[in-house]
């Protein structure tokens, strides 16, 4: 098995239902606005910088939507990491933080895996799902 860690990045799509999915985030950087736009379903987007090294994508016109859906997931994973200013709407995508050029990077293995873990124990105390007792 070959080590593509180093070049390989990737994004994780987080619905306001709690389902997710990891993307491979595009190697080029003139493909990243196409691929947000893709993985959330819109036109417009808009950054929220959570970090130096993390950043979540939205919508632009999320809470003017049909039905807005308030992103209660992500609005989690986003206070885990730093300190949220509002609500935010529809479907999220987070990646890395920028490049020297102001390019927007894909998160490592580790940063996919760290966020993966901490969505997934929100989700378990969103659900409210009893643990296994013990006897």
């Amino acid at each position: 098995m070959s080590n593509t860690s180093s070049t390989t990045a990737y994004a994780l799509l987080v619905r306001p239902d709690g389902f997710f999915q990891i993307l491979d985030w595009p190697t080029e950087s003139t493909q990243n606005l196409r691929a947000l736009r893709s993985a959330i379903g819109c036109t417009t987007v808009d950054v929220v910088d959570v970090t130096d090294t993390l950043s979540m994508w939205l919508d632009d016109e999320g809470l003017f939507a049909e039905n807005p859906r308030v992103n209660i997931p992500a609005f989690r994973l986003f206070a885990h990491y730093g300190t949220p200013h509002q609500r935010y709407f529809g479907n999220a995508v987070f990646t890395g933080g920028t490049d020297p050029n102001g390019d927007t990077l894909g998160l490592t293995e580790d940063a996919i895996l760290g966020l993966l873990m901490n969505h997934l124990r929100f989700l378990t105390e969103l659900s409210r799902i009893p643990a296994q007792r013990n006897k």
